[in-house]
C-alpha cells in the first residue's frame, strides 16, 4: 500500500462509527484532503491526541482504493484557547468552514496553507472577532473572489470620501456611479480604512489589533453576508455565532 507524508492544519472533523472520525485537513504539499481516523476516538489510540480540530499535525497517510486513511499524527502545534473559550471557538470555526466550503479537493494553494498556519498564533489569544476577520479578508483576496474596496467598480477611480459598496457589482461604487448600481451598504471612508487595515495585517507582527470597533461590527455583518451570497448557502458556524449572541 502507497503511503506519503503531509503536514496539514485540520480544518473539520466529524464523527461515524463507533471510534472513527473524517477528518479534512489543509496540506502544505496537496491543498485539501478528506481521509478516515479509524479508532481515534478510543482514549489509548495513539491518534487520539493529534486528531482534533485546528491542530498542525504532521501525517503519514496510506493511499486507499476509495479512501486515504491517517496511519500516524504527531501534533507540530496546538492551540488550545481556541478549544477553551466558546466565543474564540465560534469566530475561528467560520474561518476554518469558509476555507472548507471554498476551495476544492488537492488543489494546492500554498498562500492557503501559509495564511491557516500564521493566522492560527493570532486567533488563539488575541480578539478572535478582529483576527477572524483578518483571516476571511486575507483568504478571499487569495482566492480572487474579494469585494474590490478601494477603487469603483464601474469608474475605475480611486474612492474618496463616502461612497456605497455593492455585491452585485462587485466591490465600491462611487457617488458619481451610484446612480446605476444597485443599492448596497453605505461605505464610508472609515470603513474603507478598516477593511484596507484587514487585508494588509501582518500576521507575524506583535502589533495590537486595534480598531474601531463600531467600523468591525459592520465589515462583519459585510463579510459573513457577502460570504454566504456566494456560497448560496447559511454556513452553520455562523448561525450558532449569531445563536451564541442572543444567548
Amino acid at each position: 500500500m502507497e503511503t506519503f507524508k503531509v503536514e496539514g492544519v485540520i480544518l473539520a472533523t466529524s464523527n461515524f462509527g463507533d471510534a472513527n472520525r473524517v477528518v479534512t485537513l489543509y496540506t502544505k504539499e496537496f491543498g485539501k484532503l478528506e481521509v478516515n481516523a479509524y479508532g481515534c476516538r478510543r482514549s489509548r489510540s495513539p491518534l487520539a491526541g493529534a486528531i482534533q480540530m485546528f491542530n498542525l499535525i504532521r501525517a503519514e497517510i496510506n493511499h486507499g482504493v476509495q479512501v486515504d486513511t491517517i496511519r500516524d499524527a504527531d501534533i507540530i502545534n496546538f492551540y488550545p484557547n481556541l478549544t477553551a473559550d466558546i466565543e474564540r471557538l465560534s469566530y475561528a470555526a467560520i474561518f476554518f468552514e469558509i476555507v472548507d466550503k471554498m476551495t476544492l479537493p488537492k488543489l494546492c494553494e500554498v498562500e492557503i496553507y501559509n495564511l491557516l498556519v500564521k493566522s492560527l498564533p493570532v486567533l488563539n489569544k488575541k480578539n478572535p472577532q478582529i483576527a477572524t476577520l483578518m483571516a476571511i479578508a486575507q483568504f478571499m483576496e487569495f482566492t480572487g473572489f474579494q469585494l474590490n474596496f478601494e477603487n469603483c467598480v464601474r469608474c475605475g477611480k480611486k474612492i474618496i470620501g463616502d461612497a456605497s459598496l455593492s455585491f452585485a457589482d462587485g466591490g465600491a461604487v462611487c457617488e458619481s456611479c451610484s446612480h446605476g448600481a444597485i443599492k448596497g451598504f453605505n461605505y464610508p471612508e472609515s470603513l474603507r480604512q478598516t477593511f484596507e487595515e484587514l487585508l494588509s495585517f501582518d500576521w507575524l507582527t506583535e502589533n495590537q489589533l486595534t480598531f474601531n470597533l463600531r467600523q468591525i461590527h459592520v465589515a462583519e455583518k459585510i463579510l459573513f453576508r457577502y460570504v454566504q451570497t456566494l456560497l448560496n448557502q447559511e454556513l452553520k458556524s455562523i448561525k450558532f455565532l449569531s445563536q451564541l449572541a442572543i444567548n
